[in-house]
């Protein structure tokens, strides 16, 4: 019986040392991890922000661009309402030709 205390006491024995060297092992596997991790961590941070730069002045490019073009619609309709007040049947003709030809097209019968 005195074996098996012993063999009982030495498989306990190493157990514990395997418990053990387990835990180191544990820890320094999470310092690795967050030592790793953390550089990942900061290039991501670091992305994140040059993106949300590159986002922030391409959103002030484009509300430029947008007035820009609202201007140059705006200066545009001004010429054309001067030109149309001040010789208009050109446009009148223009308009009645497109109309006509615009009935014609929708009003062939195609079925044949």
């Amino acid at each position: 019986m005195e074996t098996a205390t012993t063999s009982n006491e030495k498989i306990s024995e190493a157990l514990k040392l395997l418990n053990e060297a387990a835990r180191e092992k544990k820890t320094e596997f999470q310092h690795l991890l967050t030592d790793k991790y953390a550089h990942l961590k900061d290039a991501v941070l670091e992305s994140e922000h040059t993106v949300a730069q590159a986002l922030e002045a391409a959103k002030k490019r484009a509300v430029e661009a947008a007035a820009q073009a609202k201007e140059y619609g705006l200066e545009k309709a001004k010429q054309v309402d001067e030109q149309v007040h001040k010789n208009p049947w050109p446009y009148i003709g223009g308009a009645a030709g497109f109309g006509l030809l615009l009935g014609y097209i929708l009003g062939r019968n195609n079925s044949r």
